[in-house]
């Protein structure tokens, strides 16, 4: 026991060091997002130019992913993080330092998404080395958190800052952020504790075509992988069309904001307390059956409900649900991969996460142009979520009592 305290009293400050960086990437990758029209203005190109600039990371991910998690795998996560750190510092300052100039700013913005996959990747690896079994969907909880507070800042300090001192002033805002966070992830992080924390080690699995091969032949991973791929498929179109899926019922654009937004903390709190209580109670699969039957009448919401009052409730409930479910899937993702690597099994996930967001958003869009409603494509997330639930049923638990 002292053994163990000694060595894993520090897994905190480990966590802790590494969430400015998730921060950062994700401030990074929204910088332009709440003043696309501003951004449209001061550059003067077209929207789809600005868009391109928030869909660089979702490319870029797609591409990055694989490599990022072979360097987690066969090199430990630290060296990831360096990785992810130094592009998004760099690239950063050099974004702000031509600010002015859009197609440097385009090419910065493209190589610091390339910074995302070796620090996101990462999510299941830390508590893989620093934490014991019984709280490693806490740990995972505290680095997706990272993420979602990440989506929140540039929300509300990109039109504050730009607004008053412009979009240069912006970039640079944020550089700073990224070169301090960098700083404090490299320096204050370490990739494993002198004592292994408690629970059986076996040796894994390093990322080839191999253990590619043996997760998409293991049914205990791919049930979690098809719920991610659906989930973060819908997750990532609501968060992309928000606007778009609410004005028609006579929701402004400022009050869809807040919708977002509330979607966006209440998610935060969920993924703290959800992974906490799924610790606890040392079950992950019934919070999956409860959120997606939950999820399935909180889209219906969604969809038709007009008052401005209770979209704000159904949101924050969807987001507390979905997004606070997100890291206990992730952790048991890992689990069900067992022994293939937590940097393998976890950028397999989220790539599909992205895959599926590319190929929700179009859907969404081509059924909203084809029958000139939101309705349509609304209700085929119902319909992909109820598809899931029956797939929730059958997934049995992994091993939450190790240590």
């Amino acid at each position: 026991m002292s053994k163990d305290k000694a060595g894993s009293g520090y897994r905190w400050i480990i966590l802790l060091a590494i969430v400015p960086i998730i921060v950062s990437t994700e401030i990074m990758w929204l910088s332009l997002a709440p003043i696309s029209s501003m951004a449209e203005s001061f550059y003067g190109v077209s929207s789809m130019s600005i868009s391109l600039f928030s869909m660089s990371y979702m490319i870029m991910y797609i591409i990055f992913s694989l490599p990022a998690s072979w360097v987690v795998d066969r090199y430990g996560y630290r060296h990831s993080l360096i990785i992810g750190s130094l592009i998004t510092a760099i690239f950063g300052l050099v974004r702000a330092i031509f600010a002015e100039d859009y197609l440097i700013v385009m090419l910065a913005q493209f190589i610091i998404a390339i910074g995302q996959p070796f620090l996101l990747n990462i999510s299941t690896k830390v508590p893989a080395n620093w934490f014991p079994a019984s709280e490693r969907s806490t740990a995972a909880g505290i680095l997706t958190m990272a993420q979602y507070l990440g989506f929140a800042v540039p929300m509300v300090l990109a039109p504050m800052i730009s607004e008053s001192s412009g979009i240069p002033k912006t970039f640079m805002d944020f550089a700073f952020i990224a070169i301090i966070s960098a700083f404090i992830a490299i320096v204050f992080t370490r990739e494993k504790p002198p004592v292994p924390p408690p629970g059986p080690v076996a040796p894994k699995e390093d990322l080839s075509l191999t253990s590619i091969r043996k997760l998409f032949s293991k049914r205990t991973f791919l049930l979690p992988l098809i719920i991610c791929f659906i989930s973060m498929g819908i997750f990532n179109a609501f968060l992309t069309l928000i606007e778009g899926i609410l004005l028609p019922r006579g929701i402004t654009s400022a009050q869809a904001g807040v919708v977002g937004a509330v979607f966006v903390v209440a998610g935060i709190v969920g993924a703290v307390v959800l992974p906490i209580i799924s610790d606890k109670l040392r079950v992950r699969t019934p919070f999956f059956v409860a959120v997606i039957a939950l999820l399935i009448f909180l889209y219906l919401g969604l969809t038709f409900v007009e008052n401005f009052t209770l979209l704000v409730i159904i949101a924050g409930i969807t987001g507390f649900s979905i997004m606070g479910v997100a890291p206990i899937l992730f952790q048991y993702g890992t689990e069900a991969a067992y022994p293939i690597q937590e940097g393998t099994s976890l950028g397999v996930i989220l790539l599909m996460g992205q895959i599926s967001g590319v190929l929700f958003i179009y859907l969404f869009e081509l059924l909203q142009n084809k029958t000139g409603t939101i309705v349509w494509p609304m209700l085929l997330f119902v319909v992909l979520t109820a598809i899931e639930l029956p797939m929730t049923l059958k997934m049995k638990e992994t091993d939450v009592s190790a240590g």
